[in-house]
């Protein structure tokens, strides 16, 4: 079977594709022209150049595909801004989508994100029903996508399968590299109680039920979440950090009041203007308390994550020392 895999440079992508390169698949991958990628050609993947608004290219690169990975996205961002996230996260899913209509794609497996339930309420039992509710331009972006697909496949025909993939860690994970690198240096302080759940989910695990959402027969047109097999306090979430960086005296949290305020603010400024307050996304990230209910993917996919947070954190922390993200520990 041959696969293509869009998004293929990044965290999940370069582990999902050594990981059809094992089951035997033929993997092309599809790379922006001016990225540097020597090492997809090393590894024995064909190499596609294009960008996902080019339907051309899209088609080209899936010609003799039975599946698509589609996990390109644009997401948060200093010099990120609402239009760039809509360019590549809205109107080039839906040339992929096209895409594969045209070129007879057998399913499309798109990478959506937890990200559309927001991050600025309390709910420990997230299931794939419960009501969306975007608090970001880029969860408002994939919500839109994944509406855009819902419709493709309900008057096309388009066998799509949505994954709802919650925040990932492990070997890879270099946009987390600021945190472990704040906690290790003792810079970083927590925001509130730090009682408030948090799930992540390792790249091993993720890759594993992506895989199943290939290979289970007659998914198509289900959405199914996949987080790891628990969620843990923000607190201990960063003690476990600590541990893995060598660091067991935190500083003092901040008090919770004025950031719940900053919080109120920064929602009604994103309501009233589509816009986030500076470091918000993060503020969200720390006072919000939200895990996941698993039951669809383990039933349907027979989903089952391995890996616990305590060992995913210190696969992440191991991975940043080896790229000389962090000091090796004495």
């Amino acid at each position: 079977m041959k696969i293509l895999v869009t998004g293929a440079t990044g965290l999940i992508g370069q582990q999902l594709i050594r990981r059809l390169q094992k089951d035997g698949y033929y993997v092309k991958a599809l790379v922006r022209p001016q990225r540097e990628v020597s090492w997809i050609e090393t590894v024995g993947v064909e190499l596609c150049r294009g960008d996902i608004g080019d339907l051309v290219a899209l088609k080209q690169a899936m010609q003799g595909c039975q599946q698509v990975f589609h996990l390109a996205a644009k997401v948060h961002g200093a010099d990120v801004t609402r239009d760039s996230l809509w360019a590549v996260n809205v109107r080039g899913t839906d040339q992929v989508a096209q895409a594969s209509l045209q070129t007879g794609v057998e399913r499309l497996i798109y990478c959506s994100t937890v990200a559309i339930y927001g991050r600025t309420f309390s709910n420990r039992a997230i299931t794939e029903d419960t009501l969306p509710r975007p608090d970001s331009p880029y969860g408002e972006s994939k919500l839109r996508t994944e509406k855009i697909l819902q419709t493709y496949a309900q008057r096309n025909g388009l066998p799509v399968v949505i994954v709802r993939p919650s925040t990932v860690f492990g070997p890879g994970a270099s946009s987390w590299a600021g945190l472990f690198q704040a906690i290790a240096n003792r810079q970083f302080r927590l925001m509130g109680s730090g009682q408030g759940h948090h799930h992540i989910t390792d790249v091993t695990d993720m890759v594993e039920g992506l895989m199943q959402c290939s290979t289970i027969p007659a998914i198509e047109g289900r959405t199914y979440i996949l987080a790891g097999p628990e969620s843990i306090s923000l607190a201990e979430f960063v003690t476990l950090i600590g541990k893995a960086v060598g660091v067991s005296d935190l500083p003092a949290a901040l008090p919770e009041a004025p950031l719940q305020v900053y919080k109120q603010l920064n929602r009604l400024t994103y309501q009233l203007t589509g816009y986030l307050l500076p470091k918000a996304d993060r503020i969200d990230l720390f006072l919000g308390d939200r895990s996941y209910n698993l039951s669809r993917a383990r039933q349907e996919l027979n989903y089952n994550p391995q890996i616990s947070p305590e060992e995913t954190i210190h696969r992440t922390a191991d991975w940043f020392r080896h790229q000389g993200y962090l000091p090796l520990l004495g």
